[in-house]
């Protein structure tokens, strides 16, 4: 009788290790998703939010339309071919023109970038999420803005492009599910452009232009029309302003084979003040190129800075 006694109580302790065994077996398969509700997905959206910023601060952007020879990193002039989205200006290399639209200048933002992203995917959120890599693994949703410094989440102070925000692109922010929140302190560069003026079969050639706010302006020999006139190769840069300082118009004029190199007007000739500028480049039995960039009043004027501070604000969620 005992013994039999004994037998039940091993049986029951069993049962009850068996028992107690699958309870904890089943409570740890159930905390994960006990916890689930709770958990957040930053470990997922910082990333994403940073790189996104990053890409948009850093990044000139591409496009190709699959010529061979016809890519470039000026998407804005080519958006239908766009194939990556980037709002840096150009770098400028002064010791090879050929290279001069090589790379981004980290946290220096094109103002011409900024209106054609702005102005031509403004409502087409598919498109651009595409254009930043924001639908491979999964398919986020996100908010890109331009904003002033003193600018907040509960009071957002956007930059003006009259009557417009310049940069408020992407989806409605949401009020209940979990966003990160990624700023980048941006300055902005205003318009800039390259030219050319090709000689040719012609021996002359010219080009004036009316260009406000000024910030600089360069000029390079590209190339002689005829290896056996390079000692007639002239060429002159004359710049007019309507600073009084500067009413005797600073003049960039070479001529022979003394031409060669670097020509630029800077912010110490180009006075701070000056609203309108013309610039004229005649050119004789030589080729050159040009690159002028203005002024931006995008931002706020932070120190001696040279141009405006704003804040590059990216939303993912």
């Amino acid at each position: 009788m005992q013994s039999d006694n004994r037998a039940q109580v091993s049986l029951d302790f069993l049962a009850a290790i068996s028992i107690f065994l699958l309870t904890f077996a089943y409570l740890m398969m159930q905390i994960p998703s006990i916890f689930a509700p709770f958990q957040t997905q930053s470990t997922d959206l910082q990333p994403v939010a940073y790189r996104t910023g990053m890409i948009l601060a850093e990044d000139t952007g591409w496009w190709s339309n699959g010529t061979p020879g016809q890519d470039g990193i000026n998407w804005e002039d080519a958006p239908d071919d766009a194939c990556r989205i980037g709002l840096a200006t150009n770098k400028r290399n002064p010791t090879n023109f050929s290279e001069l639209l090589n790379r981004g200048r980290a946290g220096i933002l094109n103002e011409n970038k900024i209106k054609k992203l702005n102005s031509t995917y403004h409502d087409n959120a598919t498109r651009v999420r595409y254009l930043l890599g924001l639908d491979i693994i999964r398919t986020y949703r996100y908010n890109v803005s331009l904003q002033y410094l003193n600018s907040t989440t509960a009071d957002p102070e956007y930059i003006p492009n009259n009557p417009h925000p310049a940069l408020c692109i992407g989806n409605q922010i949401p009020e209940t599910a979990e966003v990160e929140k990624m700023e980048r302190l941006v300055t902005i560069e205003g318009d800039s452009e390259v030219g050319y003026l090709n000689i040719d079969a012609t021996n002359t050639s010219n080009v004036t232009m009316r260009l406000p706010k000024l910030d600089s302006f360069t000029v390079k020999l590209e190339g002689f029309a005829e290896k056996n006139r390079t000692a007639d190769a002239r060429l002159e840069v004359r710049l007019n302003n309507t600073n009084a300082n500067y009413s005797c118009a600073p003049v960039i004029n070479e001529s022979g084979l003394l031409i060669g190199g670097w020509h630029s007007f800077n912010k110490t000739v180009i006075e701070d003040l000056c609203e309108s500028n013309e610039v004229r480049i005649d050119t004789s039995w030589c080729n050159v190129s040009y690159m002028w960039v203005n002024r931006s009043d995008w931002g706020d004027c932070v120190g001696d800075m040279s141009m405006p501070t704003a804040k590059l604000v990216v939303y993912i969620w």
